[in-house]
């Protein structure tokens, strides 16, 4: 069977395998010389075998990371499922870290109907350092078992975990574009008021007095004709005769001569 050949190429062989198996796919890569590293994103290929199924019937498989003994296997990881054969022939694969690091790694590919399966030969996965590991088995002389060796996936080494979800973000950087909100200029206060001088006081008291005398005695002011007998008084509205305007303005006078004594 193809099964066979496609683990020659590697230096150890599943070969006790083909008894049972019906191979599918010609593993590519990984072969015996490959070396994996933790963390490293590698590539999984693979050609059609010439047996069926054939891959351009398009079956539909998984791939999975193996280790153990050829005839006591365990499943490490599941590296792809679903694939369409004839469609793809080749995936990519982030490695895991494993225990021990050595030359008892392998892959199973494995049609979901169950009618076919194949094995890609031992390939290395180091340690974090790149450390190979002394892990070399091979067949014994004589037998017909490869007694491989079992490893495992374990958690990558502190500091080399994965950042976690809940990470606080960044504290927020001010936006240069953004201009800054401008201050609204104080208001200004009032200008207090100018206290009004003596003479003030004593004109607005005789224009008091005036109006007074204007509402006890209406005859006092009248309508004008002629530009020179027009005076608009204080309120807006009064119109008195220059005679009138005479009369208070000597009131006014009179009344600061008397606080002046």
């Amino acid at each position: 069977m193809k099964f066979a050949a496609a683990l020659s190429v590697g230096i150890l062989s599943l070969s006790s395998l083909d008894l049972f198996a019906n191979a599918f796919v010609y593993p590519s890569t990984p072969v015996g010389a490959t070396v994996w590293k933790p963390d490293s994103t590698v590539t999984i290929a693979w050609t059609d075998d010439k047996q069926a199924p054939r891959l351009e019937s398009e079956p539909v498989f998984d791939i999975f990371l193996m280790t153990g003994s050829d005839d006591h296997q365990t499943k490490l990881a599941t590296i792809a499922t679903n694939v369409k054969g004839g469609i793809t022939n080749s995936v990519k694969y982030v490695v895991p870290h494993v225990s021990p690091p050595g030359q008892i790694y392998f892959l199973m590919f494995q049609t979901k109907d169950g009618s076919g399966m194949a094995w890609a030969t031992r390939f290395t996965i180091t340690d974090e350092n790149g450390n190979h590991g002394t892990l070399h088995p091979t067949i014994p002389p004589g037998g017909k078992i490869n007694p491989g060796g079992v490893g495992s996936i374990i958690s990558a080494p502190k500091g080399k975990e994965a950042p976690k979800d809940d990470a606080k973000a960044p504290p927020a950087k001010a936006n240069p574009d953004k201009a800054p909100a401008k201050t609204p200029a104080p208001k200004a206060a009032p200008k207090p008021a100018v206290p009004k001088t003596v003479a003030d006081k004593e004109i607005d008291k005789s224009a008091d007095q005036t109006k007074e005398r204007v509402a006890k005695d209406p005859s006092l002011v009248h309508v004008g004709t002629s530009v020179n007998d027009k005076k608009v008084a204080a309120n807006g509205v009064t119109i008195v005769t220059p005679w009138l305007s005479m009369l208070m303005g000597a009131i006014a006078a009179g009344t600061v001569v008397l606080s002046m004594l």
